[in-house]
């Protein structure tokens, strides 16, 4: 549409008498003007900040966000408009929100070359942390809400794993795999002490998922089910192939994941 724009106006500017050619040059200065204040979301210090080229568009469309612009250091997270984050030594690449909250994690490229994630937290959100496990986990935990969600970094992408969770946490990594938990049940169980009296205790049981780096697929272990009566359960990585976990009464557990997972391993 510009280009037919320009080539009308060389047109006429041909036919017009020598005396009105600055005046156009002038008018059209402005009419540019106004179309770049309209396009771009930082108006006017946009443009004197970044400039565009084949490899930087303005505006990256990624309903509903959009990223301006592309493929540079410094560059802005916007929704509905408003600037989400913009770090001066970030270039955001990204971004997804986070299922059942206002906050959102966007994945960025640091200076270094290094990719990573970070949070642009809502306040409405309450108590929320975000936190680094390695390079390519992180996990997000609201207490005000009850959620832990888990997120990955895998080719060049920022992918929430099991969306639909709620309770996906407990991330422990190895040089190959990662494996992390959710808890699909919470039940009160009566039970009887040692004196003969009668107390009620509520049992979780957790499920856990295993991830070969190499891999997008998760593998749920649904023929494997662990119960306790906290509702966190810590998972550490013994060998290439097993990890342990210590209950609430003091009792470890050590799984050998080939059993379950023959194919990741």
């Amino acid at each position: 549409m510009l280009t037919c724009i320009l080539n009308r106006i060389d047109e006429k500017e041909l036919r017009l008498p020598k005396k009105n050619m600055q005046q156009l040059k002038a008018n059209m200065f402005f009419v540019f003007t106004g179309l770049l204040l309209l396009l771009l979301p930082q108006g006017v210090t946009a443009v004197e900040t970044f400039s565009r080229d084949s490899e930087h568009r303005g505006i990256v469309d990624l309903s509903p966000y959009q990223i301006y612009p592309e493929n540079r250091l410094g560059n802005g997270i916007y929704l509905d408009k408003k600037l989400l984050d913009s770090q001066p030594k970030r270039m955001i690449l990204n971004i997804t929100s986070i299922k059942n909250t206002k906050s959102y994690v966007y994945l960025f490229r640091a200076q270094n070359g290094a990719l990573g994630l970070d949070i642009v937290k809502n306040d409405a959100d309450g108590d929320a942390r975000f936190w680094r496990i390695d390079p390519e986990f992180y996990q997000y935990s609201n207490s005000d809400f009850g959620i832990q969600r888990v997120f990955r970094i895998f080719q060049n992408k920022v992918f929430p794993l099991l969306a639909h969770l709620r309770t996906g946490g407990g991330v422990a990594t190895s040089t190959n795999h990662a494996i992390f938990y959710h808890i699909t049940d919470s039940k009160d169980i009566t039970r009887t002490n040692s004196s003969g009296q009668q107390y009620t205790q509520k049992v979780y049981t957790f499920r856990l998922h295993l991830i070969n780096r190499n891999f997008e697929k998760i593998q749920s272990l649904s023929n494997l089910q662990v119960q306790d009566i906290s509702y966190r359960l810590k998972l550490k990585w013994v060998n290439e192939y097993s990890i342990s976990y210590k209950l609430s009464n003091g009792k470890k557990e050590t799984v050998d994941l080939r059993k379950y997972a023959p194919t990741y391993f």
